[in-house]
């Protein structure tokens, strides 16, 4: 289900949606217990655009950086630069860790979380303001509040309309968590 995203989505931007991702454009990474070359929204899709990013030719001097935070080891984290080992209760404080990171970098404003140590928050941070318009923040998350979180560091650093497509909608994954509750 895609029901956390849809509803953080709706909240910040009135329209409960999934942008189009596109990878290719992406030149640093973070996941979050998003495994997007297996099972999220469009791994097909997401595994032909990553894999553009992460080619070196004569053309082509550059290859992607990709941070992965994960519980489990998927098939994303075993192509990531950067794979960490996170507890499944600890993605929402790495969430808001890196929120924090690159609101600082950003001149923006905190929140106010526990300070947590998981290596590589505050490099992937650090990667993601160098590469502004030019980075992806995804999570697998299914809590509006964590997907909100994100949607804000994608704000922050000028993903939308970049790497980021609210202009070309995915029409997929329109589940609604609560409307089945109800239903059941």
């Amino acid at each position: 289900s895609s029901h956390g995203l849809l509803e953080a989505n709706m909240e910040m931007f009135g329209e409960r949606a999934l942008p189009s991702y596109d990878f290719s454009k992406a030149d640093v990474i973070v996941s979050i217990n998003n495994d997007f070359l297996g099972t999220w929204i469009s791994p097909i899709e997401h595994t032909k655009q990553y894999s553009k990013t992460r080619k070196v030719s004569d053309k082509k001097k550059k290859m992607s950086r990709h941070y992965q935070f994960e519980s489990n080891l998927s098939l994303t984290g075993s192509n990531a630069d950067y794979r960490t080992p996170i507890k499944p209760s600890q993605e929402g404080l790495v969430v808001a860790n890196l929120y924090n990171e690159v609101a600082k970098r950003t001149g923006n404003s905190t929140v106010s979380v526990t300070k947590i140590q998981v290596a590589n928050v505050s490099k992937a941070a650090e990667d993601l303001v160098a590469a502004k318009g030019k980075s992806l923040v995804v999570s697998g998350s299914n809590d509006k509040d964590v997907q909100l979180m994100v949607n804000s560091i994608n704000e922050m650093l000028g993903n939308y309309g970049q790497t980021l497509d609210f202009a070309n909608k995915a029409h997929y994954r329109k589940g609604d968590d609560a409307a089945f509750a109800k239903f059941l």
